[in-house]
């Protein structure tokens, strides 16, 4: 299991992230969805795990991971434990995971999943291509996480329709993830919760720090 660094989100997900689940990460720009991905990085070295860390954006940067590992006294040959899958178009991301020795892993990070299928199939006639293309791959991410009982770590963008915010590929990604945490900024404050919330809402704080991702009193 892999704690988040804030104690309330790792109470919501019951002590943290567990091996063969998938957790969704997503909301706007700028609300911490890489540092908080980079965070749980972190966190799992310490357990000494070896991550895979896909990136379809270029955002991964190793000098912030050794920042917050800084912070934590941690040894920064540690980073060596990650791997970086940097990725390009939609069939690179699909067939990465295929090329790779997946069970030389204990932990998946997809940093942005939806990112690239978005630019590639960006007209309405290709709607449905995306669709049936982008479940196919969420559906052999779940088998790896069920089958070699790695957590699987994404981030998601969100979309505006019809003056709401809503999670890009929300109906094909929904039914794949365990967990979900939505991040917003309220004001100066970063809030995140937790999906599904089946008692009552399950909020919480948190700062993006040079730490890395802390809890907000």
């Amino acid at each position: 299991m892999i704690c988040t660094n804030i104690k309330k989100l790792d109470h919501f997900l019951n002590g943290g992230i567990k091996d063969g689940t998938i957790l969704d990460i997503f909301g706007a720009n700028a609300t911490g969805k890489t540092q908080l991905a980079m965070q749980i990085c972190v966190n799992a070295l310490q357990e000494g795990r070896k991550i895979l860390f896909q990136d379809t954006t270029g955002e991964f940067r190793p000098e912030r991971i050794l920042e917050i590992m800084k912070f934590q006294d941690m040894d920064s040959d540690l980073l060596d434990k990650i791997t970086v899958g940097r990725v390009t178009n939609t069939s690179e991301q699909i067939q990465y995971l295929s090329k790779i020795k997946i069970e030389n892993f204990s932990l998946v990070v997809i940093d942005n999943i939806t990112d690239l299928f978005s630019f590639e199939y960006s007209s309405d006639k290709n709607f449905l291509e995306k669709n049936i293309l982008f479940m196919n791959y969420m559906h052999d991410l779940s088998l790896i996480a069920l089958h070699y009982k790695i957590p699987i770590v994404m981030t998601n963008m969100i979309r505006q329709k019809d003056d709401l915010d809503v999670e890009n590929l929300d109906k094909s990604i929904s039914i794949f993830t365990h967990m979900k945490i939505k991040l917003r900024k309220n004001g100066n404050r970063y809030v995140g919760e937790v999906i599904p919330s089946f008692l009552k809402k399950q909020e919480f704080s948190y700062l993006i720090t040079a730490r890395g991702i802390t809890e907000a009193s």
